[in-house]
């Protein structure tokens, strides 16, 4: 019986490996686009620090680069996925309203019942935050608001059954 109980850990063991191995490798065209796109703001901005990247999937699929150029200024750069269609944006933090902010207006302005995320997203070129929530009928909703001035530009709602 024991014998049984080391074959199904070793055999557990493998599959968990061969999982990850997996996931790792469907992970890396990602992570090697995302590279790509910090060199590129690299290069164009002379950026010296990453402090973070995230990936924007909207009707265009845009890479979020927050730096430090060499002035020690935060700046936050939206580079796009394929440079031949748009041009890269570049915007010092301090131009936008604070993540705290858009918290804030989101609050006040439609009373979530949990906020679920909120991320820099780009739309027709334009510098954006994006809130998803869920709202008081049990809906996740994503909500966007302008990254300078926190005014509202467009709110989606789905269903969530629970």
């Amino acid at each position: 019986m024991k014998k049984w109980g080391i074959i199904i850990s070793l055999f557990l063991i493998l599959v968990g490996l061969g999982a990850s191995n997996l996931y790792f490798k469907a992970l890396q065209p990602k992570r090697d686009a995302e590279e790509q796109a910090v060199q590129k703001a690299k290069e164009v901005y002379d950026l010296k620090e990453i402090i973070s990247t995230h990936t924007y999937y909207g009707s265009y699929t845009y890479y979020i680069v927050k730096a430090k150029n060499k002035k020690n200024e935060k700046v936050i750069v939206w580079v796009p996925k394929n440079e031949k269609k748009h041009d890269m944006i570049v915007r010092k933090e301090s131009s936008g309203i604070s993540r705290d902010k858009v918290i804030s207006i989101v609050q006040k302005e439609r009373s979530p019942e949990k906020i679920k995320s909120i991320r820099l997203a780009m739309e027709n070129e334009l510098p954006m935050w994006e809130v998803t929530y869920i709202d008081e009928k049990n809906s996740f909703t994503y909500y966007y608001v302008d990254f300078q001035t926190g005014e509202f530009l467009k709110r989606y709602s789905m269903y969530q059954t629970s």
